[in-house]
């Protein structure tokens, strides 16, 4: 979630953002400093460079290199690598890791179902996978991701079905309104944050979220 997609609404907004959905995952992370994190799909790599910056030991793989990779990298030495690949092609990395993270990948998967289950493979026993996607239901994503940019995302019920067909049926689905607001002033973004909050109350405007946010523990061994 850098500022790249956002030119022309300026960094303010986009921060604003990216701290929303930033927050919202990391309220989700497993306790503990210098676990193991993968995150499948990490663009330029600023959230892998957050979590990071917390104390995580991350690898970020992403099917385009970006520019921005080296500098974040020294940025965070030792606590963050990046390399390129996509989510279907994982079969000889090792995994365990603790968390396993993707944001607006899946949809871009040949064969979503398939990177989930390498997903769930990847994480250790009693660790966590964290799937963060837009809803293809919001009528805003809808008409300029889907219409015109050809994003086909999906819904709640195709959502969880995939996570079914990967294993992954228990996991709790959660919702997270959160859009760029192109008004570069704190006291606006502030107030758009906490109508964001009240968005997400609303039960009929559940439906039509900006995003799914699946969560799901992989069983321990002694479970």
């Amino acid at each position: 979630m850098s500022a790249e997609p956002f030119l022309g609404y300026g960094e303010l907004a986009a921060e604003a953002y990216r701290q929303r959905a930033l927050g919202r995952l990391v309220a989700l992370l497993p306790p503990g400093r210098g676990r193991r994190v993968l995150d499948l799909g990490c663009g330029e790599g600023y959230e892998a460079a957050h979590l990071a910056g917390l104390g995580w030991k991350v690898d970020a793989i992403d099917l385009e290199p970006r520019a921005t990779w080296p500098a974040l990298a020294a940025q965070h030495k030792g606590r963050l690598r990046f390399r390129q690949g996509d989510a279907e092609s994982l079969v000889g990395l090792k995994g365990g890791y603790d968390l396993v993270l993707q944001k607006d990948m899946l949809h871009h998967a040949s064969h979503p179902a398939k990177a989930l289950a390498e997903m769930a493979r990847l994480c250790r026993p009693g660790g966590r996978v964290l799937v963060m996607e837009a809803n293809r239901l919001n009528p805003i994503f809808y008409l300029r991701l889907t219409l015109l940019e050809g994003h086909q995302h999906f819904t709640r019920w195709r959502l969880r079905a995939l996570l079914r067909q990967a294993g992954m049926g228990e996991a709790s689905m959660q919702i997270l309104e959160a859009r760029v607001w192109p008004v570069n002033r704190e006291p606006w973004q502030r107030f758009f944050s906490r109508m964001q909050d009240l968005l997400e109350r609303i039960p009929l405007y559940q439906h039509i979220v900006c995003y799914h946010l699946a969560v799901w523990d992989k069983p321990s061994r002694n479970s």
